[in-house]
């Protein structure tokens, strides 16, 4: 079989025997992945770790015997594989989570509550599947520098877009922003509440400048990067004060790409550097195009390094990217944006 076809294997990690059917069912449907194994807890997990190979784990966060983390961790030791965690909306299982990313975990998907249809998580689990073997790429971050003697003194308004695979990127991108960049950083990342303030809180322990989810009233301030919270859209005022809403979501989305960087071209024009990382959908394209009209600049996520290729491919086909980058380089493009 011509390896461009060949199934995933995937090795299904949950202590509830209705969870394992269920997404056991829901997979196996799909011609390009094969379920090799189902798990109970962390120690068998491991056992069939070595037994079958697999290329992709789904990997509960709270379970008996071991949990996710500590499975996680003597995974990597073993024989690592790309993960993604099964999470819950608790802030145990937020801060598990987060936890994980620094273990390197692929991606992750929210476990449906009792109130909520397993079946809507299908699409969502299946796309991180198939993008799962690629996350594990290492890269070389690109370490800005920027002659002194060239730096302008105008001050910049940075925004940041992203989605699937976008925890990871982001690790890549903004920790290697210097402390002293004279420019007002807006993150925008799909993510469910209670994740976005943990995300911020761990971006913001390895990073330079520093990180925080934002809140309603907050001041941008330079050299200083502020997390969409998630399910609310975020916009800045004239005198850079954040506002938040919970208006309906734009493209199924909130927080939503596009409604911060319509706000902030609308009022900063120029000194906006509009940044599209990986991504599913369209999210940021219409915002990238009205930065555009507005003068603004725009740096895309090359298609070599994005783990889905939807939101950076938008604004490149549609001619508003100023330039494209592979992940690696984003944060020295970012710099040399701002002292441009």
């Amino acid at each position: 079989m011509n390896s461009e076809h060949k199934k995933i294997n995937v090795l299904i990690v949950d202590d509830s025997l209705f969870m394992r059917r269920m997404i056991s069912d829901m997979l196996k449907e799909h011609p390009r992945i094969n379920v090799a194994g189902m798990a109970e807890n962390g120690e068998a997990a491991l056992k069939m770790v070595q037994a079958l190979s697999p290329d992709v784990v789904i990997l509960d966060v709270e379970m008996p015997v071991m949990d996710g983390l500590e499975t996680l961790e003597k995974m990597n030791k073993i024989r690592p594989t790309p993960v993604i965690m099964l999470s819950s909306f608790t802030k145990r299982g937020a801060e598990t989570t987060i936890k994980a990313f620094e273990l390197g975990i692929s991606d992750f998907v929210t476990k449906p509550d009792a109130n909520t249809r397993i079946d809507l998580i299908k699409d969502e689990l299946i796309t991180k599947i198939l993008v799962a073997k690629l996350s594990n790429k290492q890269m070389q971050v690109e370490i800005p520098y920027i002659n002194k003697k060239l730096r302008s003194t105008k001050e910049k308004i940075v925004v940041i877009g992203s989605s699937t695979g976008g925890p990871r990127a982001l690790r890549e991108v903004v920790p290697y922003i210097p402390f002293d960049i004279p420019a007002r950083i807006l993150i925008v990342q799909h993510m469910p509440p209670q994740f976005t303030n943990l995300f911020a809180e761990r971006l913001n322990k390895i990073s330079q400048i520093k990180v925080k989810e934002a809140q309603e009233g907050d001041c941008a301030a330079v050299g200083t990067a502020l997390v969409a919270p998630g399910n609310y859209h975020m916009e800045i005022t004239e005198d850079f004060r954040i506002k938040l809403n919970q208006n309906p979501p734009v493209k199924n989305v909130r927080p939503s790409v596009d409604v911060t960087l319509f706000s902030v071209a609308k009022r900063f024009k120029e000194d906006l550097i509009c940044v599209i990382l990986t991504g599913m959908g369209n999210d940021g394209s219409d915002g990238a195009a009205f930065a555009k009209q507005n003068k603004g600049y725009c740096i895309a996520e090359h298609q070599s390094t994005a783990l889905i290729y939807g939101m950076p491919k938008c604004v490149i086909e549609e001619g508003n990217a100023d330039e494209v980058q592979p992940l690696n380089k984003v944060a020295n493009a970012i710099v040399e944006a701002v002292y441009r």
